[in-house]
């Protein structure tokens, strides 16, 4: 075959071919498959497939690769390539056990006149998820592009993900002759895809061994997460639309990152052994709020709630800032960033955050008088370490010999006095009050040390 032999003369020139190399042994190939296939697992699946032409060697490895990443963009960067079409519509291996469409490989690769882009990645994608060993995945990423797909994209990769999912059933791994190490995907991570309570309920029935699940601004008709084996769940701008309740006795880490949730329900998540928690939402994206249930375990925690200063909306995760922050509250590593001078409500409370060691107020509204500092001060015996990096202060004015304590009401800060005796502050700033600030610190307390304050401008 002529495009055969044009390829084995690209892997001669690339010093590899039928297992040797021009320099000497080829090492590489000599590896065993388990390992050879860690390293083809770094790969995307279009790159995968593309090392069957290096040599007899490497020409059915791409079968049994344990992770898939099915990636448009490949498609949408680049030129076709015909390697695709070599090792795909390879007939001299046995096909996989059950094939999704009757289509023959030939009509697959069928020129079209129209989105050209988007009809090689389905051909390949369909070919691929047919002639793959799919039940030996332990990785599954499916990334596609919503604007370049046609009105079906959305269902061809529906299947796709069914197809990835389905060898995790019991029943059907011992119909196909199949040990129960076969049915292991334990990572699942998608962009741009449609998602309904369908696949949530395939995640819990029937994904039994899945510990990390990932969604990339995906449009989300799903209600509730739940799941026994989780540990990892991440949520990029993904468009929910009355996700109510996130629930996993496993899960230890959570990001929620950007997004909405349309409709005005809460979102109740319970997850005892949650250990971090990263929170980075629009208040009245959210506008049913965000409650944590049963989190005693959250040792790190990043909160970041992003507000629309000319939003006149009501939000109930605006109004319930300080519940957010006592559901936390055995935190030791606690960020804040862009919370402002309501995050304590209207009357003083007091929460004690026992374990807390370090804080991090990140261009967050202190001008109510340090209000928000004051609070965590107190109520944080063994705090080792504050950063405020870039947030508000109360003006005051530079003249170098004007009395500090004149400048600012201290009716918070006055009588206070650090529990912790080795307390460090560094304070990063770009508005030229940082100085004056230290000063005052100074000023209030009789046990911080100048030594122990750092000051830091930026740009």
């Amino acid at each position: 075959m002529e495009l055969d032999n044009t390829f084995r003369k690209r892997a001669r020139v690339s010093g590899v071919i039928d297992g040797c190399s021009a320099g000497g042994p080829d090492r590489l190939s000599s590896l065993p498959d388990c390992l050879l296939h860690t390293i083809m697992s770094f790969l995307r699946a279009r790159q995968a497939v593309q090392t069957c032409v290096l040599s007899t060697r490497w020409r059915h490895l791409w079968r049994s690769v344990p992770c898939l990443d099915i990636d448009f963009d490949e498609f949408n960067k680049a030129p076709p390539s015909n390697v695709n079409r070599i090792c795909l519509s390879s007939s001299d291996d046995s096909s996989s056990s059950e094939s999704d469409t009757s289509d023959s490989d030939s009509d697959r690769w069928l020129p079209h006149p129209f989105n050209k882009d988007w009809e090689d990645f389905e051909d390949f994608a369909v070919t691929l998820m047919r002639r793959c060993n799919i039940a030996q995945l332990d990785s599954f990423r499916l990334n596609i592009v919503r604007s370049r797909a046609p009105v079906f994209g959305n269902r061809l990769a529906a299947g796709w993900l069914r197809r990835a999912m389905k060898y995790d059933t019991p029943d059907r791994a011992s119909k196909l002759g199949l040990s129960s190490g076969s049915w292991r995907l334990k990572r699942l991570h998608l962009c741009h895809v449609l998602l309904d309570d369908h696949f949530v309920k395939r995640v819990s029935s029937v994904c039994h061994s899945l510990e990390d699940l990932e969604l990339d601004d995906c449009s989300c008709q799903i209600m509730s997460i739940t799941s026994q084996s989780l540990k990892t769940l991440v949520l990029k701008k993904c468009r929910w639309h009355s996700l109510s309740e996130i629930i996993s006795p496993t899960l230890k880490t959570l990001v929620i990152d950007g997004g909405s949730n349309t409709a005005a329900c809460a979102l109740v998540i319970l997850a005892p052994a949650l250990a971090y928690l990263h929170l980075a939402v629009d208040v009245y994206r959210f506008c049913g709020g965000v409650s944590l249930n049963e989190v005693p375990s959250v040792g790190k925690a990043f909160i970041h709630l992003l507000q629309h200063k000319y939003n006149h909306a009501r939000s109930k995760l605006d109004g319930d800032q300080f519940k957010l922050l006592c559901s936390i509250s055995n935190s030791t590593n606690l960020e804040l960033s862009g919370v402002g001078t309501r995050v304590l409500g209207k009357e003083p409370r007091f929460q004690e955050f026992k374990n807390l060691r370090k804080l991090l107020l990140d261009n967050c509204d202190l001008s109510d008088n340090f209000r928000t500092l004051v609070f965590f001060l107190r109520s944080s015996p063994i705090l080792e370490k504050v950063t405020l990096r870039c947030c508000k202060f109360p003006k005051c004015s530079k003249k170098r010999h004007m009395p500090i304590r004149s400048e600012i009401s201290s009716s918070e800060l006055r009588g206070l006095d650090l529990l912790c005796e080795n307390l460090k502050v560094e304070i990063i700033y770009n508005d030229g009050y940082g100085p004056h600030l230290m000063r005052l610190l100074l000023h209030i307390s009789v046990n911080l040390s100048k030594n122990n304050i750092k000051l830091t401008e930026v740009n």
